[in-house]
């Protein structure tokens, strides 16, 4: 049988593997679709991590943790929801009206205050029966209101929003036929499809505690019965971390998604934002260009798509997603590919004759000797010394 807490501590490090790209990772482009997925998988994190301690009875040792993800689990539908919106629209803050998410998260939380103002004695007491007693969990009524409230509203929830995430993919998918962006639209939506579908996963790990609590006197007391809901959560967070650390060009996202502003039919003196389809980036490509030739900022050896974004005034996901497809590159060989330039113009001037290859390759740009010789092989299939070697023989061959 598999492991379930196995299956769930590996989902849990894969979850947070997954967050230190999004956000930590050195050139990690940290846009706002970004931070939403983050916080969707820290709070997916949080709920598996509770989850873990009430299963193995470890939170008898943190009993002020106890009921903690309960309001946090309103928390997700919500993100997973914000977050395919803002990929499909490029948006880059909330809306006013989205503080209305937040409802069920507070009045929950609220709900539970009771509780988690109580003595620890009193939550010791608790927990001690809850692990004698998993079915105690769900009969204890442990806030203003009873748990079946918790139950049910929480599916109830879930299935408004995944119903809203499938009406903007579908909505989206048939407003915007481009040719000439079809790939990179193909590949966002496969990621939102699978994104979605995980959720729905989710949503039927719910239904099945549900059916399995209203019908079932000792609900918990089957472990093979209750595998099945608990596995489902499990396989679809694993599903939704590990593609995008299989696929992370995904998270470039629709940078062509503009915004042009209308005339609103319904305010007056008020306009209404319309998503179209932006196709020229000449003007970027430009910039960028002229960026790097007059400013050789290149040669910086630390230098982020974050901090060229901002000094060239292009959002981050345009410009990774211009290094990616117009160029063909990732951001590390974009850069890459203009210090190795450098290196053999240096070179070329015979600055061998006072300094090392190492010491000119750190002029160049390169963090350290050994990045310089990984470049070096990507680019032109050999290490600098057989480069070298090789155009100096040709140089020294006699003209025919």
């Amino acid at each position: 049988m598999i492991d379930l807490l196995d299956f769930s501590h590996a989902s849990i490090i894969c979850g947070l593997l997954t967050v230190y790209v999004l956000l930590i990772k050195k050139n990690a482009m940290r846009s706002f679709s970004d931070y939403i997925l983050s916080f969707f998988i820290l709070s997916q994190i949080w709920t598996a991590a509770i989850y873990l301690l009430i299963f193995s009875g470890n939170i008898i040792h943190v009993p002020f943790l106890y009921r903690s993800a309960a309001p946090i689990t309103f928390l997700i539908p919500p993100l997973g929801y914000l977050y395919v919106r803002s990929m499909l629209f490029n948006e880059h803050k909330f809306n006013k009206i989205d503080i209305l998410h937040l409802l069920p998260l507070i009045y929950f939380t609220i709900n539970y205050l009771p509780f988690y103002l109580s003595p620890n004695d009193y939550k010791i007491e608790i927990i001690t029966k809850t692990i004698q007693d998993k079915n105690f969990s769900i009969q204890k009524q442990l806030g203003l209101f009873s748990e079946n409230i918790f139950f049910l509203f929480r599916p109830i929830q879930a299935i408004f929003y995944l119903i809203f995430q499938w009406g903007l993919i579908i909505r989206f998918n048939r407003d915007n036929p481009n040719k000439k962006i079809e790939e990179q639209i193909r590949l966002v939506l496969q990621w939102l499809k699978v994104f979605t579908t995980a959720n729905s996963c989710i949503l039927l790990a719910y239904f099945s505690t549900i059916g399995l609590y209203f019908f079932m006197e000792n609900l918990f007391e089957d472990k093979l019965i209750n595998i099945v809901p608990n596995f489902l959560l499990g396989l679809s967070f694993f599903i939704i971390c590990s593609y995008l650390l299989i696929y992370p060009q995904t998270l470039t996202g629709l940078p062509f998604v503009k915004y042009r502003e209308t005339k609103s039919n319904l305010i007056e003196n008020e306009v209404d934002k319309i998503p179209f389809i932006y196709e020229d980036y000449s003007q970027e490509i430009n910039c960028l260009e002229t960026y790097f030739k007059n400013n050789s900022t290149f040669l910086q050896p630390n230098l982020t798509i974050s901090q060229v974004a901002v000094e060239t005034h292009i959002p981050n996901r345009d410009l990774s997603y211009i290094i990616n497809n117009y160029y063909e590159k990732r951001f590390s060989d974009f850069l890459n590919e203009m210090r190795l330039k450098h290196f053999l113009t240096k070179v070329d001037s015979n600055t061998l004759d006072s300094f090392t290859i190492e010491a000119i390759a750190l002029e160049s740009g390169f963090s350290s000797k050994s990045s310089f010789y990984r470049a070096f092989n990507r680019f032109y299939s050999c290490t600098p010394s057989e480069y070298l070697q090789s155009h100096q023989s040709a140089n020294l061959k006699p003209k025919a």
